[in-house]
């Protein structure tokens, strides 16, 4: 993977606005209470160039490799308010979507059913358009390991209330090689 052409994706996902969600009005923050959240290859190391702050807390050795995550706990939240907002990883952005590889090897969007906003969020076309195009910005850069790591992930680490409900399909993803 190459670094500096990831770091120049981020930076055009970190620009975008994915839209206004009044999170706080409508639950008890649940994005922020999730068991797992899951970075891109060298996010952290981006963060930590524009923030300061490193984000990843824990990692999953898996057979694929290694993953950076943020574990069950974030140390950037009180519950209530996210203390790097602007600095946020391209998970917590992407919320409550998720990226999954299915066993065909087609990439797909699954969504957390128990988020207030999914149902609103699945209507609104220019934000479920934002988290396809971050994604397709994403897909030739990132290996296909990567994708092949997150079903890796042990069930129990994941939370139950990811739906695995097809959102859409991100064409650009198949026929990828590792």
């Amino acid at each position: 993977m190459d670094k500096a052409k990831l770091f120049k994706a981020y930076e055009e996902i970190y620009a975008t606005n994915f839209g206004f969600m009044p999170c706080i009005e409508k639950c008890d923050g649940r994005c922020e209470q999730k068991p797992l959240s899951v970075l891109m290859p060298f996010e952290d190391e981006f963060i930590f160039k524009r923030s300061g702050n490193h984000i990843c807390n824990e990692t999953l050795n898996l057979a694929g490799g290694m993953l950076e995550i943020i574990g069950s706990v974030c140390n950037f939240t009180d519950g209530v308010k996210c203390f790097i907002h602007d600095h946020r990883p391209i998970a917590c952005r992407l919320y409550p979507f998720y990226p999954s590889l299915t066993p065909e090897g087609e990439l797909e969007l699954l969504i957390d059913a128990t988020c207030p906003l999914t149902a609103s969020l699945m209507k609104d076309t220019p934000y479920v358009s934002n988290v396809i195009s971050a994604l397709n910005k994403l897909i030739p850069l990132i290996d296909k390991s990567y994708w092949t790591m997150l079903n890796q992930i042990p069930s129990h680490l994941w939370d139950s209330t990811c739906e695995e409900k097809r959102v859409c399909m991100l064409p650009n993803f198949l026929g990828r090689s590792t």
